[in-house]
């Protein structure tokens, strides 16, 4: 009853429809991210994703569980080293540009605007950033572009039967990022807006919700055992203004930042294209982008939420500029701006790949008249937090590696070593076990729900000092503090040896859950 089709232009075989040249920029890409994955050090974020990966579970703190599952999977097959768990967000960026290049193709873009498509993927600079570090940001491009491709496909052929593999992409999604509901929401809204209301009664429609709900639940399950610790997390960083919040032009001017100024002309023309009465059909794609702005607007979300839907408008843009453009449209005078949004890309990759050194990057920086606002309220080096946060992390350790194996043995035994912020711990849980360390622990995120390993607090090396514990303590000792110019200033504060805590830290380990 709903196979009717959308008028688009007639498809030409896949070898003749530039696919080549996006699979080649795709290839480069990749390639570029991974000769440069070994650069700095490990990132924060990356130094828990591995702790998490060794307490496999449906669900964490602050994440679902896929990326501590592939990260699992890596450090099982190809180690853990920076080059190995970079692999995979490196590869997903090079899928993001194939995905793209195919969502323009399935618009009915003809070779120009499939190759104009795949340019306008790989000269994205937030594409570099997303693909240097290993995140759940690295999946959530690809994922993105492949359900609306999916969308797209479902419209134009009539195949109900798309809407299973809707399902599971959008499950998937989800187990990866909890940001792809902002889009189910922004898309609901396209869909009832326009004609396509009359998929709310098809029962392929609903198979597929119901794919997607079977593999988001036992993330779901595991999220309400514990009083969901993610929205715990969202409603603090909220009360303590964890999140800068850019007035209009700002914010927008943010997004021209990550998606590249000269292709964001294409991002502006790819939503006027879904509103031309040629694509009336897929009109609620449209809607679906105005809405989804206007949600991460209103919601003050970090500015790089937004990204993962750039994908689906540069093939939009690329198919309205071959549509739009007169016939026989000057395509040298289109190769001439596309250079220009790639010099402007490799202008950009600096500040997004490990290509200068820490003090060379602080020059180049400074004399930059470009670069964005820092998306999180938290002290600043003059390099962007993404970058600082790469630097200085096995310097701690090693200072505390050479004050605890300097203990009394019957000392170590009973010493554990607390990480007041995720980086810290996952830094000794990382760096430690080689150098004589025994596993960190702490109270912050996914580290409360591990637990306190059964320590008392007769002798507690405490990476950061947590607020007011110090008087608490017996006697306390400096180990010392760590000079890391170009990290975040908050990540290194002075170490701490805590003797005699006046209670037991395994029977009041709630004092420290830190979900912010």
């Amino acid at each position: 009853m709903f196979a009717t089709t959308v008028a688009v232009e007639p498809k030409v075989p896949i070898v003749r429809s530039g696919m080549g040249w996006a699979a080649l920029l795709a290839t480069g890409v990749a390639i570029l991210l991974i000769c440069y994955a070994g650069g700095y050090g490990y990132m924060a974020d990356e130094l828990y994703f591995l702790a998490c990966s060794e307490h496999p579970a449906w669900g964490y703190a602050d994440l679902p569980p896929m990326l501590p599952w592939l990260t699992w999977l890596t450090v099982h097959t190809l180690g853990s080293s920076l080059y190995a768990i970079r692999l995979y967000p490196a590869l997903a960026m090079g899928a993001t540009v194939v995905l793209t290049a195919l969502l323009a193709r399935e618009l009915g873009g003809r070779r120009r605007a499939v190759i104009t498509a795949a340019v306008l993927a790989a000269v994205t600079p937030v594409l570099y950033g997303f693909g240097h570090i290993l995140s759940t940001n690295a999946l959530d491009m690809p994922l993105w572009a492949a359900a609306v491709l999916l969308l797209a496909k479902i419209e134009n052929s009539g195949n109900q039967r798309l809407w299973i593999a809707f399902g599971a992409v959008t499950g998937v999604a989800l187990l990866n990022k909890y940001t792809l509901a902002f889009f189910l929401v922004a898309l609901m809204v396209g869909t009832l807006l326009t004609p396509w209301r009359r998929y709310l009664v098809s029962r392929w429609f609903w198979m597929g919700v119901g794919v997607a709900l079977l593999i988001v639940l036992p993330n779901f399950v595991w999220q309400a055992q514990r009083a969901f610790p993610f929205l715990q997390l969202q409603i603090n960083n909220r009360i303590n203004h964890h999140n800068v919040i850019l007035p209009p032009l700002q914010f927008f001017m943010a997004q021209a930042y990550l998606a590249n100024p000269f292709s964001y002309l294409f991002v502006l023309a790819g939503a006027a294209l879904f509103f031309t009465p040629a694509m009336r059909r897929l009109r609620a794609l449209g809607w679906t982008f105005v809405a989804f702005v206007a949600l991460m607007f209103a919601l003050h979300a970090r500015d790089y939420y937004l990204a993962a839907i750039y994908p689906t408008m540069f093939a939009a843009g690329a198919v309205a500029a071959e549509r739009w453009l007169p016939e026989g449209w000057p395509w040298r005078g289109a190769v001439a701006y596309l250079m220009l949004a790639a010099l402007l890309c490799v202008f950009s990759i600096p500040m997004m790949l490990p290509i200068l050194p820490p003090a060379g990057l602080a020059d180049y920086i400074r004399n930059s008249p470009w670069h964005r606002t820092e998306p999180e309220n938290m002290p600043h080096t003059v390099l962007p937090d993404y970058i600082a946060d790469q630097l200085g992390w096995r310097e701690p350790v090693e200072m505390v590696a050479r004050y605890y194996n300097a203990l009394p043995p019957e000392e170590r035994a009973k010493t554990a070593i607390m990480g007041n912020y995720y980086g810290q711990a996952g830094a000794i849980d990382h760096y430690g076990p080689a150098l004589g360390l025994p596993r960190a622990i702490g109270g912050h995120h996914s580290y409360w729900f591990w637990g306190s390993r059964g320590y008392t607090g007769e002798s507690v090396i405490l990476m950061d000092a947590w607020p007011g514990t110090l008087r608490h303590c017996a006697s306390v000792t400096v180990v010392g503090e760590i000079v890391a110019p170009w990290s975040r200033p908050d990540e290194h504060p002075v170490i701490y040896h805590c003797r005699g805590l006046d209670y037991n830290l395994t029977q009041q380990w709630k004092r420290f859950r830190h979900f912010d």
